[in-house]
């Protein structure tokens, strides 16, 4: 499996974020506020980007074939199948490019947790990533199993992930309301049967907590790989 875009971002949360949270404790707190959303959001659309450039990257995992030709019905005739052998010079070049525009028309078209799903199912990810509790939500460090303690976060690492990019949304969509979006409310309900607090807060905490998580995201995907962390 390519593991490119894990790196990547690993160093990005190693270089950027984490220090980051350092500098911006001299902030004044008004200051300090607002830039912790900004590293917040920062934060997360790089690990959705990152799920985005691995899905790409490896395309040709069976999981993700199957989802990219979901929409190819059309037949392919002979006499186009030959055009495409004759004027293709780089024949696994320009399949690659078609598994992508077929995952971008559909995996990458969906929830943030459905990509990650897709992606955890891709890599081989052992054990339960949907349903089962697994992350400790006051530390966000993931673990083989636990009792949920917390009614208002969801506990599996797909649902926690979804809960951390509904943050984002709040921040991004939420017109500084500091509420989740009726959308998002209403999957995470359906989802993961999680009722989100009316109100949300942007804390230092919750940047290094969010990180914390991506990274053991990040270790699960790279030992499914075989890489080193």
């Amino acid at each position: 499996m390519n593991t490119g875009a894990l790196q990547e971002f690993e160093k990005y949360v190693d270089r950027q974020i984490l220090p980051a949270t350092t500098d911006i404790t001299n902030l004044a707190d008004d200051n300090r506020k607002h830039v912790q959303k900004l590293i917040y959001t920062n934060l997360v659309d790089q690990f959705d980007a990152m799920v985005d450039g691995a899905i790409l990257d490896n395309c040709r995992a069976e999981p993700l074939v199957e989802r990219a030709m979901s929409g190819m019905a059309k037949e392919l005739s002979e006499a186009e199948l030959l055009r495409f052998l004759m004027y293709s010079s780089d024949i696994q070049t320009a399949v690659d490019e078609r598994l992508r525009a077929g995952l971008r028309n559909s995996v990458l078209r969906d929830r943030h947790s459905v990509k990650l799903a897709a992606l955890l199912g891709a890599f081989v990810v052992r054990g339960n990533f949907q349903g089962k509790p697994r992350v400790n939500v006051n530390t966000g460090r993931i673990i083989d199993k636990m009792k949920p303690y917390h009614a208002t976060i969801p506990h599996s690492i797909c649902g926690y992930a979804d809960w951390l990019y509904s943050r984002r949304n709040s921040i991004v969509h939420g017109g500084g309301t500091n509420k989740y979006t009726d959308n998002d409310r209403a999957q995470l309900k359906r989802l993961y049967n999680c009722e989100p607090a009316r109100i949300l807060t942007i804390r230092l905490s919750s940047v290094t907590i969010a990180a914390a998580f991506y990274k053991d995201v990040v270790g699960l995907l790279n030992e499914a790989a075989g890489s080193p962390t």
